[in-house]
């Protein structure tokens, strides 16, 4: 699953089916995007995004998601983990398919606010990402799927 997609962006990527009522949420992840991330008031990022109680709301919708597991050097694997994370949501043709983004959205050189390809990072919907065990050099993202 989205082999072609991982190809194209060069990128080293784990990717497993996962149980969304499963995922761990947390209001500190929150917490940590508003003190001491600089994508902190960008269009997809707190304050500009769902409280705590909807983003719980919004992840018990879904019934089917995939966690993405990026190997990361840099700004630019970064930007091409986001690049593929809102591709292979648009690959699935589903209605209610949704990405989230390993960081805050760098697809645009320059932020000229809401967009259609901006997502909110796993912290800014309070996902936990220590959840997942990551090691220095991963970033995590996931797709809901249905």
């Amino acid at each position: 699953m989205f082999e072609d997609l991982i190809e194209k962006y060069g990128l080293k990527v784990n990717v497993e089916v996962i149980d969304p009522a499963k995922l761990r949420l947390d209001l500190r992840a929150r917490w940590k995007c508003m003190f001491g991330c600089e994508s902190f008031g960008k269009p997809s990022c707190p304050p500009n995004v769902p409280d705590f109680e909807e983003c719980i709301r919004f992840v018990k919708a879904y019934k089917k998601a995939i966690l993405f597991r990026f190997k990361v050097k840099g700004v630019e694997d970064i930007r091409k983990a986001q690049e593929l994370m809102l591709e292979a949501e648009l690959s699935l043709k589903k209605p209610y398919a949704f990405a989230t983004f390993p960081g805050g959205c760098m697809l645009c050189e320059e932020c000229r606010g809401r967009c259609e390809k901006a997502r909110p990072s796993m912290s800014a919907l309070c996902i936990d990402a220590s959840q997942f065990g990551l090691k220095d050099d991963e970033m995590a993202a996931v797709l809901f799927v249905e």
